[in-house]
C-alpha cells in the first residue's frame, strides 16, 4: 500500500496515514475491522484514529460499536491546510511578541548592531531564513564576483517570496550580464514572476535588506566564496545601506517585463549571422571588436547590431538579450 507521505508534512503518523487511505476505499469501518485489515491491535488502530478525528479526517458513527467514515479529501486535507496555516499565523504574532522583548534587551544595554556569520552553511541558512521572513520588501545589490564565476545563481526562494506578494527591487551590475549568458535568462524570470529589476555599470557591493529591518552583507567584498557574511540590524548603519541602495535604484536604468516594442514570441530560427551576433553581444564585446572577430567594417557592424535589434523589437543590447531567450535563440 503507498503511503500519503504528504500529510506527514501536516502532523499525520504514518498508521493514521495507513488508516485514512484504508477508510477512504472503504468507507466506513469499526476500529477492530480495521486492526485486523491492517495487521495491527485494535489499541493501536482506536489510538490512531482520535488524531485523525480531531482533525477532521475521521468522523464516527453513534453505533456500539462505532464505526468510522473518511471526510472527503478535498474537505478534510483543506481544512487541515487551514488549521495549520492559522497555526502558523499565531507564530508570527508570537514573533512579533518576542521581537518587543528583544528590543527591550536591546534598549537595555545590547550594543552588537552586527553579527558575524562563519560557514557556508550558516551563511546560506541564515539568508534563507531572511528570505522567508520577510514580509514587505527585499532589496537587493547583485555584482561579481561569483563562485566559480557563473554569474547570479538562480535562487528559488525568490519565487515563493514574490508570490505571497513581497516586493523585491534588485539593482544588477551590468558586468554579471555581460559575463554569463544564463544570467540574462535568469533576471528574465524574476522579473516576470514580478520583481522591479534594474541595471548599472558597477555596483560597490553585495547586499540584501530585509523589510527595511536588518541587512547582509557578505564577509568580503572581492572573494566569491560564502564562507563569511555580516547581519547589520536596525542602526544607523542600516540606514547607511538603505540609502546607498535607494541612491543607486534612482540613477540605475530600468528593466521591463516587457519590452515596449517587443513582438510575441516567435519559433523562428535565427539566422546563422544572428546567432554569431548575438553570441557575441551578449559576452560584452564591443563593437569594435566585433568589427574584428567578424571581419567586418565598423560601420557595417554597427548597421548589423541595428538591424538584429529591430528584428527582435528591442532598444537596448539587454532587451535584445531577453528577446532572444524568450524566443529561444540562446
Amino acid at each position: 500500500m503507498d503511503s500519503l507521505a504528504a500529510l506527514g508534512a501536516l502532523g499525520i503518523g504514518e498508521t493514521e496515514q495507513l488508516l485514512y487511505r484504508l477508510l477512504l476505499r472503504r468507507r466506513a469501518d469499526t476500529a477492530a475491522e480495521l486492526a485486523e485489515e491492517l495487521g495491527v491491535p485494535a489499541a493501536r488502530a482506536q489510538e490512531a484514529l482520535r488524531p485523525l478525528e480531531t482533525v477532521g479526517l475521521v468522523t464516527s458513527t453513534v453505533d456500539n460499536p462505532p464505526s468510522f467514515v473518511p471526510t472527503a479529501p478535498d474537505v478534510g486535507i483543506e481544512a487541515l491546510i487551514s488549521l495549520r496555516r492559522a497555526e502558523l499565523d499565531g507564530l508570527r504574532v508570537l514573533a512579533v511578541r518576542l521581537m518587543a522583548e528583544y528590543r527591550q534587551g536591546a534598549a537595555s544595554g545590547r550594543t552588537d548592531l552586527v553579527e558575524v556569520l562563519s560557514g557556508p552553511r550558516a551563511v546560506l541558512n541564515r539568508f534563507d531564513l531572511l528570505q522567508r521572513s520577510a514580509v514587505a520588501e527585499i532589496l537587493v545589490l547583485d555584482t561579481p564576483p561569483y563562485a566559480g564565476d557563473a554569474g547570479p545563481i538562480t535562487n528559488d526562494v525568490e519565487f515563493e517570496v514574490l508570490a505571497r506578494g513581497v516586493v523585491c527591487r534588485a539593482i544588477y551590475d551590468r558586468a554579471a550580464l555581460d559575463r554569463s549568458p544564463k544570467a540574462v535568462e535568469a533576471i528574465a524570470r524574476y522579473v516576470a514572476a514580478g520583481e522591479q529589476a534594474r541595471v548599472t555599470n558597477q555596483l560597490p557591493f553585495k547586499l540584501a535588506i530585509f523589510d527595511r529591518k536588518v541587512a547582509f552583507v557578505p564577509g568580503s567584498l572581492d572573494q566569491p566564496d560564502i564562507a563569511a557574511a555580516i547581519v547589520v540590524y536596525e542602526s544607523s548603519l542600516l540606514g547607511v545601506l538603505t540609502y546607498v541602495f535607494e541612491q543607486l535604484w534612482t540613477n540605475a536604468i530600468a528593466i521591463a517585463p516587457d519590452p515596449p516594442h517587443l513582438p510575441p514570441s516567435t519559433s523562428d530560427d535565427p539566422t546563422p549571422e544572428h546567432r554569431r551576433l548575438l553570441a557575441l553581444l551578449t559576452s560584452g564585446m564591443k563593437d569594435e571588436a566585433i568589427a574584428h572577430h567578424l571581419g567586418w567594417s565598423y560601420r557595417t557592424t554597427r548597421r548589423r547590431i541595428a538591424e538584429l535589434l529591430r528584428v527582435l523589437g528591442a532598444e537596448t543590447r539587454f532587451q535584445a538579450g531577453i528577446a532572444a531567450t524568450r524566443r529561444g535563440w540562446i
